[in-house]
């Protein structure tokens, strides 16, 4: 699966071709060599993800897939769905399946890392292809994530229905919780 998307490079305001395609080992190896020592003492929440261990581990539980966005033959961003494991939490759409966005990450993309970052759109194309993957198991197009406090505002910000049910009070490390609201639904 590829699918070609298009970014923002930041420094020429031009818009250009990436790909989003599922994580090979070619991207897990950009994450461990190109992005574990940026992310090392950062202060980022996510500065200890491992991707090589959450691929391996991800292998053994059904219905999680890994994606990558890939543009000038650099990964760009990584994104852990769970397509099988997970229900709405919205009351009026309760117990419904939903594409759950457990790990979404692109670190170049951020100005307390690199400023000026190197693309805009790598975490929005990972969200909207949540969305397309919802839609494509006839989930309605319907989403749920939890947010780490640094990515509270990238949620906030997007336009696609996120509901802001922040903070979950079921979630041990009180995250902000983001669930599709779809009206329409029967």
């Amino acid at each position: 699966m590829n699918r070609t998307i298009q970014l923002l490079q930041v420094q020429d305001q031009q818009v250009i071709d990436a790909i989003l395609t599922e994580v090979t080992d070619k991207h897990l190896e950009d994450a461990r060599t190109l992005w574990e020592p940026l992310l090392e003492e950062s202060g980022q929440d996510d500065e200890y993800w491992n991707w090589v261990g959450k691929s391996r581990r991800s292998k053994l539980l059904p219905g999680n897939e890994l994606y990558a966005i890939e543009c000038e033959g650099i990964t760009q961003g990584l994104m852990m769905l769970d397509v099988l494991k997970k229900r709405c939490q919205i009351e009026s759409q309760l117990r419904r399946r939903l594409v759950y966005i457990s790990k979404l990450t692109a670190p170049w993309n951020r100005t307390v890392l690199t400023n000026p970052p190197t693309y805009k759109g790598v975490g929005g194309n990972l969200v909207d292809f949540a969305i397309a993957r919802s839609h494509e198991l006839g989930y309605q197009d319907r989403i749920g994530l939890h947010a780490l406090p640094s990515a509270l505002g990238f949620y906030r910000k997007l336009r696609i229905g996120l509901l802001d049910r922040s903070p979950d009070p079921e979630e041990l490390d009180n995250l902000g919780y983001f669930e599709t609201l779809r009206i329409d639904d029967p």
